[in-house]
């Protein structure tokens, strides 16, 4: 089995519960609803096209929900438009127009405007009106639709727009299990769309604006987990600094066992080609050896013409190496961890199973923290987690190495092993005979309360 777990985009490519099904038998874990595209409609159509496919397959699916930001985009335009470098044009009011004309307000004198995914560059001069006077540093011709950075300033829109809000909304009220937060600047806009979403759903803080960059710790501490969205980051700041961002970004998670996704490009050559190319393959295994919880697809699965077979070919690519001589990266818990009875019980879980040769590690969780203090470990064994709430097992979907369990509720500790031992056996992820590593914590039904561990032989 991978450890890794694969986020795929939804789209027209995989709109089809067929599509999808072969999907998730070909290795995805998580599917990604992408609201820069379509209505609040549209959404709720794939919301349940994916519950639909999961309940055919018998598998857990985990449903993200990924907003879209107040992304600032050129305006519509009649046609191409010619920029030379050294003429002079007007951005925003009386010019080029913008998809959000207040995006100009705090551009001052010197600042770098990057059209295009950063093909074309302008630098401002002063004001003009509604709009900035810029000159352009590389020419190019504009379309209409291009997005905007503004890598040097943090403009002061917020985090969430009418829109997005609409779109919590939606999240919470069609069980969605995790929201991709977009066009994060600071921890209080994670602090605002949890107030939208409530305590169930997990947030994902994306980072992707150099803001984000300069405030990732605060921003980790305050997310369930984050995103290094490579497209907008890599036009945000130097393209060369994105694999250390990258880096740093997985190792605040795992210090603080939390959820870290890779994505953007991981496999754009699929969109067209039914075979990766063998920097992408690179470029999973990096993220893998890294220590990512996931790795995502975007316009692969969402508009390419394989997406099945891209699905397959990245689980190939992280399972080969999973199975390689290349340690996965293991930063350590957090200081604000070490010393939790919790996280001892989990590196204890962790060690036991090691020198045992336990075949998993079984950790009965209400909350699910127990099993993602495990998997920050990244143990050579699965991780199953057993636990009576449903989105609790949905949501573990995005954790690395954890193969989450429903069971029913327990009355006592011999009960709640039985019958977790008993599951995970039935589902095949253990065999009778096997040794395993179990933990929970007393008393029941109490989150964060792990100070049990038990080596016990499957029944």
């Amino acid at each position: 089995m991978k450890r890794t777990k694969i986020v795929a985009t939804l789209g027209p490519s995989s709109g089809s519960e067929e599509t999808l099904v072969g999907m998730i038998t070909a290795g995805v874990d998580v599917v990604r609803v992408n609201t820069s595209y379509g209505d609040h409609d549209d959404h709720a159509r794939l919301a349940r096209l994916a519950r639909a496919a999961a309940a055919s397959t018998g598998r857990p699916l985990t449903l993200l929900l990924d907003t879209r930001g107040p992304k600032v985009r050129v305006g519509p335009l009649p046609e191409p438009l010619p920029l030379s470098a050294g003429e002079e044009v007007v951005l925003g009011e009386g010019g080029i127009p913008l998809t959000v004309p207040e995006a100009v307000a705090d551009l001052a004198e010197g600042v770098r405007v990057l059209l295009a995914d950063g093909e074309l560059e302008l630098v401002v001069l002063g004001r003009d009106g509604g709009g900035v006077r810029c000159r352009v540093i590389r020419g190019g011709d504009l379309h209409g639709g291009k997005g905007v950075n503004i890598p040097d300033v943090a403009l002061s829109l917020p985090s969430l727009t009418p829109f997005d809000r609409e779109s919590l909304v939606l999240a919470r009220e069609m069980g969605f299990d995790c929201v991709a937060l977009s066009f994060v600047h600071r921890p209080e806009d994670v602090a605002e769309a949890r107030g939208l979403v409530g305590k169930g759903l997990w947030i994902v803080a994306k980072v992707e604006l150099a803001a984000a960059v300069r405030r990732m710790e605060e921003i980790v501490a305050v997310a369930d987990g984050a995103m290094v969205a490579r497209g907008d980051l890599g036009v945000e700041i130097d393209l060369y600094q994105v694999p250390l961002v990258q880096r740093r970004l997985v190792d605040l998670c795992n210090a603080q066992a939390k959820p870290a996704i890779v994505a953007t490009q991981m496999l754009r050559s699929m969109v067209d080609s039914p075979v990766p190319t063998r920097a992408e393959v690179a470029d999973v295994a990096n993220a893998v050896w890294d220590g990512a919880d996931a790795v995502m697809l975007s316009e692969e699965t969402a508009v390419g013409r394989h997406p099945v077979e891209a699905v397959r070919a990245m689980a190939a690519a992280a399972r080969a190496a999973e199975e390689g001589d290349v340690a996965i990266r293991v930063p350590g818990l957090g200081r604000g961890l070490v010393g939790e009875v919790s996280a001892a019980i989990a590196h204890a879980a962790h060690c036991v199973a090691s020198e045992v040769g336990a075949r998993a590690i079984v950790c009965a969780t209400s909350s699910g923290w127990t099993a993602r203090l495990v998997a920050a470990h990244r143990p050579g064994v699965p991780i199953v987690a057993t636990t009576p709430h449903e989105d609790v097992a949905r949501r573990l979907g995005l954790v690395w190495g954890v193969l989450a369990q429903v069971i029913p509720s327990a009355q006592d500790v011999e009960e709640l092993v039985q019958t977790s031992l008993a599951t995970a056996r039935d589902a095949g992820l253990i065999a009778s005979g096997d040794r395993a590593v179990f933990t929970a914590g007393l008393p029941f039904h109490e989150p964060g309360t792990t100070n049990l561990i038990r080596v016990l032989t499957v029944p």
